[in-house]
């Protein structure tokens, strides 16, 4: 999306970010987002939410960097992970209600996993603090993929209620799309 932060482009009057993190509020559990360091205006798109947040001096590196200092900034009493991107905005409160129904549906799995409309990997997804570690090695720009594929034997899919978890923002075709929607 260079030259733009597609993070704090307009979706429905105010920055993606900030429409991010206040559907996840909304599901009333402590959130936590992992920023470039301060001072960067993603801080700011955040003023005012009751919101941890974690700096990350990786940002260049991609999700990987962002998803390891998320895992590390978190309490040492969180058993559980939910994962969402900042690039979804049509996530809705539903789709974080759905993977958490799952979570307490089959308690024996250690990530909750759901699945877009034509079987692609969606979101929210839910890591039991089991995977915590595996965080710490991960690199590059592919997030948690390497640590699906560890505990692949003990991950629950399951098809999404929403196809709002499936729809991210990369390009500005995306963004074009999402608008004329």
């Amino acid at each position: 999306m260079a030259p733009h932060d597609k993070l704090l482009l307009p979706i429905r009057g105010k920055p993606l970010l900030r429409h991010i993190a206040d559907t996840a509020l909304a599901t009333k559990l402590p959130t936590t987002i992992a920023l470039p360091s301060n001072p960067h205006p993603r801080w700011q798109a955040l003023h005012g939410l009751d919101i941890l947040r974690v700096a990350y001096t990786e940002s260049l590196e991609g999700l990987s960097g962002t998803l390891r200092a998320a895992v590390h900034g978190l309490p040492t009493n969180v058993t559980h992970l939910c994962v969402v991107l900042a690039d979804l905005p049509n996530i809705q409160t539903a789709d974080f209600d759905n993977v958490f129904d799952e979570v307490k549906r089959n308690p024996n799995a250690v990530i909750w996993r759901p699945m877009g409309p034509e079987d692609q990997p969606a979101h929210p997804t839910v890591f039991h603090s089991l995977t915590f570690g595996a965080f710490a090695k991960i690199s590059g720009d592919t997030g948690a993929k390497d640590i699906i594929e560890k505990f692949e034997t003990r991950t629950f899919t399951f098809r999404n209620k929403t196809n709002s978890g499936s729809m991210d923002i990369d390009c500005p075709a995306d963004y074009k799309l999402f608008l004329k929607q």
